[in-house]
């Protein structure tokens, strides 16, 4: 009987939930104008490559305002010149997201933990990735919305040299020029654990940072990777274009300063891409 009566529960609550299936894939190319992170102008190394992200999810609408989204992806970056940083990550995801009313312009929250594996073609730096985030947002009128967040990443690798922990906090206005183009400003902090490479000798840095010697990712001469607590501001514009119902074309832009005194560095990293969704 208690049997029969959990199957009738199940089934009761199983008919009430509405699913629905999404998949999105995006591609194209990114540069990053210091991807060694490096603060003199002899150490920086630049490079550019093609980044991918393909997903899959299941939306359950739990009741008329919480949804529950579970979600699949897998990505990876592919770049030119420095292949150590060349990634392939598999992931999983679950977020809950609460409408306070109807309509377009109801305020939203969304409270989602992804948990994911990505490996390096430098082995050493491969490692798991969890980043819980907790977003809002608000429509301010028919064509600008206001959302921001906090986000805390976890990075766990074999070799605890590359663990990293990070605390990053954003806030985005968005404008829906037409029907067809939308453009995004953004600003985000950042504190938590960055590498940083340069060639050695460096006191000024070693007395605050974690040393790794003799490292070989951006080729000769030899660097010493310095892990490091950071903070970083960054600045950012975004531009969308619905080419068809399901595919459109992003610009992305975003403007980084990092500091520790008397370390800073500047990163410029520029996205161009293509997505689709079904």
């Amino acid at each position: 009987m208690n049997l029969r009566t959990a199957l009738v529960f199940l089934i009761l609550v199983a008919s009430t939930v509405h699913a629905e299936w999404g998949f999105e894939a995006e591609t194209g190319f990114v540069y990053d104008s210091n991807l060694s992170n490096s603060d003199r102008s002899a150490d920086v190394r630049d490079d550019w490559g093609w980044r991918s992200d393909v997903s899959v999810n299941n939306g359950l609408q739990l009741t008329r305002d919480l949804r529950l989204n579970l979600g699949a992806d897998v990505r990876g970056d592919v770049w030119d010149r420095f292949d150590a940083f060349n990634t392939v990550g598999v992931g999983a995801s679950a977020g809950l997201r609460y409408r306070f009313g109807l309509g377009r312009q109801a305020p939203w929250i969304l409270l989602e933990d992804r948990f994911g594996y990505d490996r390096f073609h430098d082995t050493p730096q491969s490692g798991n990735d969890n980043v819980v985030n907790l977003r809002g947002g608000v429509a301010l009128t028919d064509r600008i919305a206001l959302e921001g967040g906090y986000a805390f990443e976890s990075f766990v690798a074999p070799n605890d040299f590359y663990d990293r922990q990070l605390h990053r906090a954003d806030v985005r206005m968005v404008f829906d020029v037409t029907s067809s183009l939308q453009l995004g400003l953004g600003y985000s902090y950042q504190e938590g654990d960055v590498i940083s490479y340069a060639v050695p000798p460096r006191p000024d840095i070693a007395r605050f940072s974690v040393e790794r010697e003799d490292q070989d990712e951006f080729g000769q001469p030899l660097r010493t990777a310095y892990k490091l607590l950071g903070r970083t501001h960054a600045l950012s514009f975004s531009a969308a274009y619905q080419l068809t119902k399901r595919a459109s074309v992003q610009l992305g832009y975003e403007y980084a300063i990092t500091t520790h005194d008397p370390l800073e560095y500047e990163n410029h990293l520029v996205e161009v891409k293509i997505a689709v969704a079904y």
